[in-house]
């Protein structure tokens, strides 16, 4: 279970929010998703997602932020022990936020009242793909706790899409610059000597 701590530049973004009356919304301070990870000799790879949202619900609108990752990276354990780990990694991470702002009414409305309202909607996405140079330190027994701190270098401009397809030009970027991220989980890693004695077949 990976918990990420993005620390995202998005003052471009809120500035626009604030220009057009519409509340700032804040993305979430930690994510929360599903991973895996794996080791091959003293290499160890990584594959995780996350995704969370958060809310801000008043009597007369609704605002949310969500903030989602995707990545994979791969890194070389820098000791010999089975137990514990320390490594450089490099990988591939995609970020992206998400903005609405939804108008509500106070009382429920009639079909035909609702069907004349000109309530304010507004929903924006925001997208762009990293590559993600990090370290990683772990610890490993019938239990997983591996923490991390990754810097991104953008592979690409960031771009804020509405109806899903349409990409917006002109507007500002958002500019993803680390994370920590705390990941937490099951599986242990044996040693030669305690797979020979698990397995008398191997030799």
């Amino acid at each position: 279970m990976p918990i990420e701590f993005p620390i995202i530049d998005n003052k471009g973004f809120e500035n626009a929010l604030n220009t057009a009356g519409l509340p700032a919304a804040k993305h979430p301070t930690a994510s929360v998703g599903i991973g895996f990870q794996f080791y091959a000799n003293r290499g160890i790879g990584t594959i995780s997602f996350v995704k969370t949202a958060a809310k801000k619900d008043e009597s007369t609108y609704l605002t949310e932020m969500e903030y989602r990752s995707f990545s994979f990276n791969f890194g070389y354990d820098l000791t010999k022990s089975h137990r514990y780990s320390l490594y450089p990694y490099l990988g591939l991470k995609g970020n992206g936020l998400s903005y609405l702002y939804r108008e509500k009414l106070a009382e429920p409305p009639t079909l035909e009242d609702y069907l004349q309202t000109d309530l304010k909607y507004k929903e924006i996405h925001n997208s762009r793909a990293h590559l993600d140079l990090g370290v990683g330190l772990s610890t490993q027994w019938f239990y997983l706790v591996n923490a991390r701190v990754g810097y991104l270098l953008p592979l690409e401009k960031s771009r804020w899409t509405i109806n899903d397809d349409m990409h917006l030009p002109h507007a500002p970027g958002a500019r993803y610059k680390f994370y920590f991220s705390l990941n937490i989980g099951l599986g242990g890693i044996y040693s030669n000597q305690e797979e020979r004695r698990r397995n008398p077949y191997i030799h």
